[in-house]
């Protein structure tokens, strides 16, 4: 068997996941370097805590464009200084939905970021989970 897939990965990693956003992060097949990124950066916490909270969550299409721009491989990308930083950066205290994002309007995250999502580039928004309010996005918040 091998168990290179461990780390992430639904049934294979042998690891069942909750309803919460990191849950859901990682059940989602094109989510997978943004759940790699949260367990390798100590931030699995920060997506499974009670809530309300809000997630930005980047797709792997993303992920995958700012490993390229950073010159990295996915081995190295989940060792990266700052990852930690990049994780909460997309995490807001409190639900947001896609109405609240009116032009112009910021929220700080919990990497003390101040985002405005309205210019944010949305494949899905408002899924709803037990602690969280999921928007899917196609970039990545730096």
């Amino acid at each position: 068997h091998n168990n290179k897939n461990n780390l992430l990965g639904g049934e294979e990693g042998g690891r069942t996941f909750k309803n919460d956003a990191f849950g859901m992060i990682c059940k989602a097949a094109s989510y997978s370097m943004m759940g790699s990124a949260i367990a390798a950066s100590g931030c699995e916490e920060t997506f499974t805590q009670a809530g309300p909270i809000t997630v930005f969550a980047a797709d792997d299409d993303a992920f995958g464009d700012f490993i390229k721009s950073k010159g990295v491989t996915r081995m190295e990308f989940v060792k990266m200084d700052g990852l930690a930083d990049i994780c909460k950066n997309h995490v807001v205290m409190g639900t947001v939905t896609k109405a609240d994002m009116v032009a112009g309007k910021t929220f700080k995250t919990l990497a003390g970021k101040d985002i405005t999502p309205a210019n944010f580039n949305f494949k899905k928004n408002d899924i709803k989970v037990d602690n969280a309010t999921i928007h899917a996005i196609k970039m990545i918040v730096l």
